[in-house]
């Protein structure tokens, strides 16, 4: 019997099966999936790809490790948001080892960004897009009509939004004659229904201004208004539209392109049709504005007219006053001539005096001239030629003084100024 430092070996033969580069990649792979049938991971996009197949490839990594990662073009139809490289992701899928190169990879069935929510991603990465776009311009949002004619309706049918909507409306502003366009607004196949209702009012035509939206719900639920092709629907209508989305915390990017965002269906209604007893009270206020508005202009324009009323004169007064002041003025001539003359008779009287006896003789002839020259200077005075009869005569129109009888015409008013007063003639023929 051996002793315990020994060992016993006995050698037997031993038959060696080798396997196929193919059988060991199946059997690995069979092991993968028996082993790693569904898992989470997390990790960095990089080297993302979409090849003419429609799958799209990306490598996924960490700090330290790489894996290949293949998403069917089924299954990436249905993520929202934009994946670039350097996002982080948490992926779901199978691992899977591709025999063609025995490579190991993961077929990946759903991808969610990490640390936010894909819906939510999706949201802030389209809204960037568009509004770099300029759908959300202010410049290019046009106003409501004041009071529609006819109102378009695009919702669901069986929806609290459109149950509001026609109440608020019917209370608010009766007669108002509604288009509504039912359209799914949740689920596969919504924003599809959503944009042909659109365009059909739009080739409708009748419609003044559209009303689309729906009552709240979560993000899934409103997501079919955060579709790219539902904001493009919007923004190529030539129809003013309003959004009516939800809750009034909730947002969509229907609300950023629409004309106007009301927070609720209700509001929306409440937006698009004054009240009409509101209305009735602002006409009649507006009446009662413009009556005293015009009662001030009128009570002003009848001061400023008995203003100038009262500085407006006669021209019969201002002919009498003219005719006054031509009286005035020859007085007045004659009163200076007969001072000047009596100055000057003063002057000489004076200046005789101072003459000496030698010139006696010439002081006569002088004073003999002198008397001359003052009983012509007398003699050319207006009211000497007055006295002998003689008259002034003047037009009654602009008191111009007529020298000439070709200068009247017959039946032209004429003024004529005595000595003491004056007389208004008309002319009856004129003599040469």
């Amino acid at each position: 019997m051996p002793s315990d430092n020994q060992l016993d070996l006995q050698f037997r033969p031993r038959a060696v099966s080798a396997l196929t580069v193919t059988q060991l990649v199946r059997m690995v792979s069979a092991t993968l999936e028996q082993n790693l049938d569904g898992f989470w991971v997390t990790g960095e996009v990089s080297n993302a790809r979409i090849p003419a197949s429609g799958h799209f490839y990306f490598t996924l990594k960490d700090d330290r490790s790489s894996i290949s990662v293949v998403m069917f073009r089924g299954t990436f139809a249905r993520v929202r948001f934009k994946i670039a490289d350097g996002m982080a992701v948490v992926v779901h899928g199978h691992a899977n080892l591709f025999e063609a190169r025995g490579q190991l990879q993961i077929i990946a069935e759903e991808l969610e960004p990490r640390g936010v929510g894909a819906l939510q991603l999706a949201f802030e990465q389209l809204k960037r897009r568009l509004e770099a776009e300029g759908l959300f311009s202010a410049a290019r949002k046009r106003p409501m009509p004041f009071l529609p004619r006819v109102i378009g309706i695009v919702t669901a049918r069986s929806g609290a939004g459109l149950k509001d909507i026609l109440r608020v409306i019917g209370d608010r502003f009766p007669g108002r004659h509604l288009i509504f366009r039912a359209a799914q607004v949740q689920g596969d196949g919504a924003a599809e229904d959503i944009v042909a209702a659109i365009e059909e009012l739009n080739r409708d035509g009748r419609a003044e201004v559209l009303i689309v939206g729906r009552g709240g719900g979560s993000l899934e639920d409103l997501w079919a208004f955060n579709e790219e092709m539902v904001a493009r629907a919007i923004f190529n209508s030539a129809i003013p539209i309003i959004s009516a989305v939800g809750h009034e915390i909730d947002y969509t990017i229907a609300d950023f392109v629409a004309d106007l965002r009301a927070p609720t269906p209700t509001a929306a209604a409440q937006m698009v049709v004054p009240s009409r007893a509101e209305l009735a009270e602002r006409i009649a206020a507006a009446e009662l504005t413009l009556i005293d508005a015009l009662e001030r202009r009128i009570g002003e324009a009848r001061e400023r007219v008995d203003d100038l009323a009262s500085r407006l004169r006669h021209p019969g007064t201002l002919l009498r006053e003219a005719r006054a002041e031509l009286a005035r003025l020859v007085l007045s001539a004659a009163r200076a001539m007969r001072s000047q003359v009596r100055e000057r008779a003063y002057r000489v009287e004076n200046g005789a005096a101072r003459l000496s006896s030698a010139n006696i003789a010439m002081l006569a002839v002088r004073r003999n001239r002198l008397s001359e020259l003052a009983a012509q200077l007398g003699s050319l005075s207006p009211l000497k030629v007055l006295e002998r009869g003689y008259a002034v005569v003047s037009r009654a129109s602009d008191r111009k003084v007529v020298t000439d009888a070709a200068s009247v015409s017959p039946g032209e008013d004429l003024s004529v100024r005595l000595m003491r007063g004056g007389l208004r003639v008309r002319t009856v023929a004129r003599e040469n």
